[in-house]
């Protein structure tokens, strides 16, 4: 018998309640549609031998990936089996139209899916953005025009017709590594994605770190040099993909070579993308040494088309490891690009079962 079809007798053993109590669990799911008889196993026929399986697709959630260039959405089933997907451009036109995207994409989905749309019972969207834990008001939303002010949340859950969960995509990008990749089992981890900037996730003691803002993480603010003007991202000036690109160019290489193009020649030994990646690897290691004393997470899961190369974790590990005293693991995301996505499904789908069943252990 397997974990997803189990009898009574077996599900009182698990849960540590009487077979009454069970039964009277059991009758209640089956009334709501959550549960179903998926026949009997052994010996002769009765209730006590019928055995029981979750009616997945009872109760879906719907996740949404929101990025400067691409919105990715899919559709989810109580367990997490992903029932459809799909991508387009992000809308470019402000707050209001976003939102009428999503909404048109979330009925593609159900028709993709052929599920009716009375069963979405949550959904979550990740943003490139602080997002205010109270409140939800969006800050540092400075890759997609139009976030900022308004209250999105609201207006997301009147077109999704459910509540509507939104958060950072880095924070999500981190509850996917700890769910499903990377990280599994992890209880302090950090997440760092690199690629046309730099961004981070933390999670202490199984909690995500938000902070007072939402703005928990943002790497790219941290002063390594000096102190800035407002809204200035130092650090990621310098490790984001145009900082790269002009580290590479005051090394003496062609300032028409993209980021992939420089990685392409430090692998033919060419000097002058060694001598860009390697710094840009040094500053890397320095955001995160500053991240391991404040914190002291025992995993870091690097992201993002710059962060995610093997090759630049190797430099960075280079560094950081010369200069730590504990061991730390320095690791590749597993989820890659489809990491916000996942992670909005997981947070979706987390909220939904407790919602449904109460707090999770």
């Amino acid at each position: 018998m397997t974990d997803e079809m189990q009898q009574r007798p077996a599900l009182a053993h698990k849960v540590g309640l009487s077979r009454m109590a069970v039964s009277e669990l059991l009758a209640g799911l089956e009334t709501r549609g959550l549960v179903q008889v998926e026949g009997a196993i052994g010996g002769s026929p009765g209730r006590s031998q019928l055995s029981y399986a979750i009616k997945a697709d009872a109760a879906l959630t719907v996740g949404f990936d929101v990025g400067g260039t691409k919105v990715a959405g899919a559709l989810s089933d109580l367990r997490g089996q992903i029932l459809a997907e799909l991508t387009e451009p992000t809308v470019q036109t402000g707050a209001h139209d976003l939102v009428a995207q999503l909404g048109r994409m979330t009925g593609e989905l159900f028709e993709a899916a052929d599920m009716p749309r009375f069963r979405l019972r949550v959904g979550a969207v990740g943003l490139p953005a602080a997002v205010h834990p109270e409140t939800a008001d969006l800050s540092l939303a400075g890759n997609v025009a139009g976030l900022e002010g308004g209250n999105l949340r609201a207006a997301l859950a009147e077109a999704l017709g459910v509540d509507v969960l939104i958060d950072n995509d880095v924070n999500l990008a981190l509850l996917a590594e700890v769910s499903q990749g990377s990280a599994q089992g992890r209880q302090n981890v950090a997440f760092v994605a690199l690629g046309t900037g730099i961004g981070g996730a933390l999670m202490i003691n199984g909690r995500l770190l938000r902070g007072a803002h939402g703005g928990a993480g943002e790497l790219g603010y941290l002063p390594l040099w000096r102190i800035e003007a407002p809204g200035v991202a130092p650090l990621e000036q310098h490790v984001g993909e145009a900082g790269i690109r002009r580290a590479y160019v005051v090394a003496g290489g062609d300032p028409a070579h993209s980021v992939r193009d420089i990685f392409v020649e430090a692998e033919t030994g060419q000097c002058a993308a060694h001598e860009a990646l390697d710094a840009t690897a040094e500053h890397v290691a320095r955001a995160l040494l500053a991240l391991m004393a404040l914190l002291d997470p025992d995993m870091i899961v690097l992201g993002g088309s710059v962060g995610a190369r093997a090759e630049f974790i190797a430099r960075v590990a280079k560094h950081v490891q010369s200069a730590w005293p504990r061991p730390i693991a320095l690791t590749r995301s597993q989820s890659g690009g489809r990491a916000g996505l996942l992670g909005a499904l997981e947070l979706a789908r987390r909220h939904m079962l407790e919602e449904m069943f109460g707090a999770l252990p």
